[in-house]
């Protein structure tokens, strides 16, 4: 009987942790690369140098990137202009094929 509550002990004590590792997992995925740099800079101790701090930030994103958790930055998703005053995407009109001008459908 002793055996039982023992393992019974051990195996649940194993599922709490995997629970808070898949929780801290989440916790980080998808979060951009400025992000990772913000949040590590608020959870890495003050008196740590600047230069190491910079260290393990590029260390922990080069490894987040190499297994595909690093998110994507707001600043990429954005269509660039091609044109001056062009924003990359086609008016309404253009898009449905209104011609207006000419009263033609």
């Amino acid at each position: 009987m002793k055996r039982c509550v023992k393992v019974a002990l051990l195996v649940g004590g194993m599922l709490v942790v995997a629970k808070v590792i898949t929780a801290k997992k989440t916790e980080w995925q998808d979060l951009t690369e400025a992000q990772v740099r913000e949040k590590l800079d608020s959870q890495l101790p003050n008196r740590m140098p600047d230069e190491k701090r910079a260290v393990v930030a590029d260390k922990v994103v080069s490894k987040m990137r190499e297994r595909g958790v690093l998110g994507e930055d707001d600043e990429a998703s954005v269509p660039e202009p091609t044109e001056e005053g062009d924003t990359g995407e086609e008016s309404a009109d253009a898009a449905a094929g209104d011609d207006a001008e000419d009263g033609t459908e």
